[in-house]
């Protein structure tokens, strides 16, 4: 099913703004802001005790407007805009419909929020941790060594069922 509705052309930006505020009100959310710098989108809020704020790479346009003949300044910041907004739309739809479905697993008690969110839990230093970690993972995989994560033992991973 490729409709509207599941692409996220149907609803603006803002109506998706709209629509995790609400979600997250519901929940019991507090502090909800927005923002969107360049290609970034973000949602920051407390819940449960903790600070969260998700960052998105906002979608770009497929490529530069493909313009033929004679055509104002005007027009072109128009038909621009116009791209920009839809690309945008789906990008937040789909943060939105993210949103909806964390909150549901953490509303049914399948999850907690700090588990759903975690990459985005707000730390101390005003860094995420998602922001702490990606390094960390990056340099695992490019040395092949299990990481440490400041701890001084871990317990071995099971390979295989209990014993």
């Amino acid at each position: 099913m490729t409709g509207p509705y599941t692409r996220g052309d149907s609803y603006s930006s803002e109506a998706s703004r709209k629509h995790i505020r609400q979600s997250l009100e519901n929940y019991g959310a507090t502090e909800i802001i927005f923002s969107q710098r360049g290609s970034l989108g973000a949602v920051g809020f407390k819940g449960d005790g903790r600070q969260f704020r998700v960052v998105m790479q906002l979608l770009q346009s497929e490529g530069a407007l493909a313009i033929r003949g004679d055509i104002a300044d005007s027009a072109l910041r128009e038909a621009s805009a116009k791209v920009l907004e839809r690309v945008n739309r789906k990008s937040w739809h789909a943060l939105a419909l993210a949103i909806d479905a964390k909150l549901g697993a953490a509303t049914a008690g399948i999850a907690t929020l700090e588990s759903e969110f975690l990459a985005h839990v707000v730390l101390p230093g005003n860094h995420t941790v998602l922001d702490q970690i990606e390094p960390v993972i990056a340099s695992s995989y490019r040395s092949g060594q299990r990481p440490s994560f400041g701890l001084s033992a871990l317990p071995p991973i099971a390979s295989g069922p209990p014993s």
